[in-house]
C-alpha cells in the first residue's frame, strides 16, 4: 500500500515532498497497481498520479472508486460498486418498507458523473413504482455537512416544502442535515426521515442515529485482487459482477437500530479513543528528540508498539544522506522498528527494492508505505506491516509527524555539534572573526598582568555592539556575520599592538599596558570612529545600538579586570536605554542615523523641523538633551570621527581626506580636527 498520509486539497507545492512517496509506483517488483481514485482530492495530484500510472503500462492496473475529473488513465480498467444500484435499493427500502412517495435526493457536486449516478438511481426506484421523477427534488450538494446543514435551513425557514423523507448521497450531508434539526427541534423521524449513503462509522456521534447504505466496498477489494492476480496468472482479468450493498438501519427511519450494529460502532469508537489517550500521554515524541544517533533513536521505540494498532513489523527507510540538503533518493538506508533484538540494525537497499522490505511467510500481510519529509524536503519512508485487515488513522499521522519532527532535530542536533566543533578547533580562538575567544583573551590578560611592572596600570576597553537586538532570529544572519568580521578586522588595524578579542558574539575586548594618559581616550575614539564608519552596520543596527566602557587601573587578575569592565560595560548599556525614553526619540535617532550613515550630506535643522513638524528650537532642545550634544556639534563630530577613520586606515593624503569629510577649506579642517582631538592630523596617524 503506497499513501501519502493527508491528502488534503492544498496548494501543489504544499504536497510536494509528502506525494514523493508514490515515485515507488517506478519499483520493477510490482506486479500489479490497484489505485483508488477517491483517495486523490487534488485535480493537479490526479495528473501527477496519472503520470506515473501511464509510465506503467508494462503491469496491470485496476482503477477502483468513482472516476473524477483530472485522471488521464490510459491503461486503467474501471471497477467500481454500482452507485446506481445502491441508491436504487436506498430508494426502494423508503417506498416499500415505510410507503413514502415524497422523497426529496441531495447529491454531490453536479459537475461529478457520480453525482449523477445516484440520480439516475433514485429515478429508477421511482419509475417502478409509478412516483412520477421531479427535477425539483433533486438538489446538488458537496458531498460535506455544509450542503446538508443548508438544505436543513431551507426546508425549516419553509424555502423548500419538507418532503416525507430525504436520501443524502453520503453520509457527511445527513449528518448536517441531522445537527440542524437537533438543534432546531425537528423530529427526526417522526417529522421526516433521513437516511445516508457510505456507512461512515461516525453514527454515535449525531442524533438520532443514521440510517445508512453500506456498499461493499470488502467485496469490491477482493474482487480487484482475485482480477488483478488472474490478470497476472492467465493474462485475463476476468468478467466483473458488480457487488451489492446493502440497508444499515438506525433510528433516523422507523426500522430503528440493530443492538448487534450500535455495539459494534460503539465498540470501535471505545477503541479509537482508547488509542487516542495512549497517544496523547505517551512518551514517545519525548524521548525520540533526546536521541544522539540513529541507533539511539531506533531503540526509543522498544516498548511503544502498543501506539500502533495491530502493528506486526516496522522499517525506518531513509534516503542516503537525508540529513544533507541534496540526499542521495536512488538508495535507502533502512532500520528495523518494534523489535527489540533487532531494533536499530540497519541494511542498505535500492530506494525502489520494495521486495527487500517484505517478509517472506504462510501468513498474508499488508504494508504500508508512508512518507517521511520536513518541510518541503523528502526523507525517506516507513514501512508499516500488518497481519490483519487494518488501515492507518490520525492517530498514526501524528505518530509520522512525531518521527519526522525527531528526525530533523537529530539533524539539527548534529549540524550545530558540528559547527561547535568548527569553533572549538582552537581552544582560544573565535573561528568566525579570528580573534582571541573569551577563554584565550582571558589567558593572554593574565600572562600581560603578570608581565606588568610593578604598579603599572593595566587597561581593558569593552565594545558591545548590536544592543537588545534579538540573536536567535536568522533574519540577516549573513550580514551579521560579515559586520562581525568587519569589526574584527577593523580592531585590529585600530589597536594592532593590543589583545583584541570577541568574547561574545556582540562584545568586543581590547586591553593591554597603560602607557600614556591619552590611551584610554585614543581607543575609546578610535573604537567609536570604526563603529560609526561601518555603513552596513549603520544600516541594519543604527546609531543607538553600541556602547563602548573602558577601565584602567592596578588589577591582581584578570577576573577581576573583566568583571569590573563588564559591569561598567553594563552601566553604559542601561544609559543608551534610558535615552529611548524621550517622546520624539523615535524621529530623533531615525535623524542621527540619517546623518552617520554617510550616503548624503547634512540634513539643515529646517528641513528636519519640516519634516517631523517641529520647531527648530524645540529640536535643538531635544536633541541635545537625548544624545548630549548640538546637532550641528554633532555634524562636526560625524565628519571628525570619519576623519579619523580614513587617517588610521588609509594612506591618502590629508588634504584629500578633508575633502572627503566634506570641507573645501583645508586649514578650517585642520583647525576644527585639533580642536577635537587635540592633535594635528599628522602627529594623530602617528599616535
Amino acid at each position: 500500500m503506497i499513501s501519502n498520509i493527508y491528502n488534503p486539497e492544498y496548494d501543489d507545492e504544499q504536497l510536494a515532498a509528502e506525494n514523493d512517496i508514490y515515485r515507488l509506483i517506478e519499483s520493477p517488483d510490482l506486479c500489479g497497481i490497484i489505485l483508488v481514485t477517491e483517495a486523490f482530492i487534488n485535480p493537479t495530484h490526479r495528473r501527477q498520479i496519472s503520470q506515473l500510472m501511464n509510465y506503467r503500462s508494462d503491469i496491470p492496473q485496476i482503477a477502483v472508486g468513482s472516476y473524477f475529473e483530472g485522471f488521464e488513465l490510459e491503461h486503467c480498467i474501471p471497477l467500481n460498486t454500482a452507485d446506481s444500484d445502491d441508491i436504487a435499493d436506498l430508494t426502494e427500502h423508503l417506498i416499500t418498507v415505510h410507503g413514502f412517495t415524497e422523497i426529496d435526493l441531495l447529491t454531490g457536486f453536479e459537475s461529478y458523473s457520480v453525482s449523477h449516478l445516484r440520480i439516475d438511481g433514485y429515478r429508477s426506484a421511482l419509475e417502478k413504482h409509478g412516483i412520477p421523477f421531479d427535477e425539483d427534488r433533486v438538489i446538488f450538494g458537496d458531498f460535506w455537512m455544509p450542503s446538508g446543514e443548508k438544505l436543513a435551513k431551507a426546508y425549516i425557514s419553509g424555502e423548500r416544502p419538507m418532503p416525507q423523507a430525504v436520501i443524502c448521497a453520503n453520509d457527511y450531508m445527513a449528518y448536517g442535515i441531522l445537527d440542524v434539526f437537533a438543534e432546531q427541534g425537528i423530529s427526526v423521524p417522526g417529522d421526516i426521515t433521513v437516511v445516508g449513503y457510505e456507512f461512515v462509522r461516525e453514527r454515535h456521534m449525531h442524533t438520532p442515529v443514521l440510517t445508512t447504505f453500506q456498499r461493499s466496498r470488502e467485496a469490491l477489494g477482493r474482487i480487484a485482487a482475485e482480477m488483478l492476480l488472474n490478470k497476472v496468472s492467465s493474462g485475463e482479468f476476468g468478467v466483473l459482477v458488480p457487488p451489492r450493498g446493502k440497508v444499515i438501519c438506525g433510528d433516523s427511519c422507523t426500522c430503528g437500530i440493530r443492538p448487534a450494529d450500535l455495539n459494534a460502532e460503539l465498540s470501535a469508537a471505545r477503541t479509537k479513543a482508547f488509542y487516542e489517550f495512549l497517544h496523547l500521554y505517551n512518551q514517545l515524541e519525548q524521548r525520540l528528540t533526546e536521541a544522539h544517533s540513529m541507533r539511539d533513536f531506533c531503540g526509543k521505540f522498544v516498548g511503544s508498539e502498543y501506539l500502533l494498532r495491530n502493528i506486526s513489523g516496522a522499517e525506518l527507510c531513509l534516503y542516503r544522506n537525508w540529513h544533507n540538503g541534496a540526499a542521495d533518493d536512488s538508495m535507502m538506508n533502512c532500520y528495523t522498528l518494534y523489535n527489540e533484538s533487532l531494533n536499530g540494525q540497519s541494511r542498505n537497499i535500492s530506494r525502489l527494492e520494495l521486495s527487500a522490505l517484505t517478509e517472506r511467510s504462510g501468513a498474508p500481510a499488508v504494508y504500508y508505505c508512508s512518507p517521511l519529509f520536513f518541510g518541503d524536503r523528502p526523507m525517506g519512508f516507513v514501512v508499516t506491516r500488518y497481519e490483519i485487515p487494518e488501515t492507518y488513522d490520525h492517530i498514526f499521522r501524528s505518530w509520522m509527524k512525531s518521527v519526522s519532527n525527531a528526525l530533523e532535530i537529530l539533524r539539527m542536533k548534529n549540524d550545530i555539534k558540528y559547527l561547535m566543533e568548527c569553533c572549538n578547533i582552537s581552544e582560544y580562538q573565535d573561528t568566525v572573526t579570528g580573534l582571541l575567544n573569551r577563554k584565550g583573551f582571558s589567558h593572554e590578560l593574565h600572562i600581560l598582568i603578570r608581565k606588568a611592572v610593578k604598579r603599572q596600570p593595566v587597561f581593558c576597553l569593552l565594545l558591545q555592539t548590536a544592543i537588545d537586538r534579538d540573536n536567535l532570529s536568522l533574519k540577516n544572519k549573513t550580514k551579521e556575520i560579515a559586520i562581525q568580521q568587519e569589526i574584527s578586522a577593523a580592531l585590529q588595524v585600530v589597536a594592532p599592538s593590543f589583545i583584541c578579542a570577541r568574547l561574545e558574539p556582540n562584545i568586543y575586548a581590547v586591553a593591554g599596558l597603560y602607557t600614556d594618559e591619552d590611551m584610554e581616550l585614543l581607543l575609546r575614539e578610535r573604537v567609536t570612529a570604526l563603529v560609526l564608519n561601518n555603513e552596513k552596520y549603520i544600516d541594519l543596527f543604527g546609531m543607538d545600538s553600541f556602547c563602548i566602557s573602558a577601565v584602567c587601573t592596578e588589577y591582581s587578575s584578570s577576573t577581576e579586570l573583566m568583571n569590573i569592565a563588564e559591569k561598567e560595560l553594563m552601566v553604559q548599556a542601561d544609559i543608551l536605554r534610558d535615552s529611548h525614553l524621550n517622546t520624539h526619540y523615535r524621529q530623533l535617532i531615525s535623524a542621527r542615523n540619517r546623518l552617520y550613515s554617510g550616503r548624503e550630506a547634512p540634513f539643515t535643522v529646517e528641513a528636519i523641523c519640516r519634516q517631523y513638524l517641529i520647531s527648530a528650537g524645540h529640536f535643538r532642545k531635544i536633541y541635545k538633551e537625548t544624545f548630549g550634544i548640538a546637532y550641528h556639534q554633532d555634524i562636526i563630530r560625524m565628519r571628525m570621527m570619519k576623519m579619523i577613520w580614513l587617517l588610521i586606515s588609509t594612506d591618502l593624503d590629508i588634504s584629500v581626506i578633508a575633502e572627503r569629510c566634506g570641507y573645501d577649506d583645508y586649514g578650517y579642517c585642520l583647525r576644527l580636527f585639533r580642536q577635537f582631538t587635540g592633535h594635528t592630523p599628522n602627529k594623530y596617524r602617528k599616535l
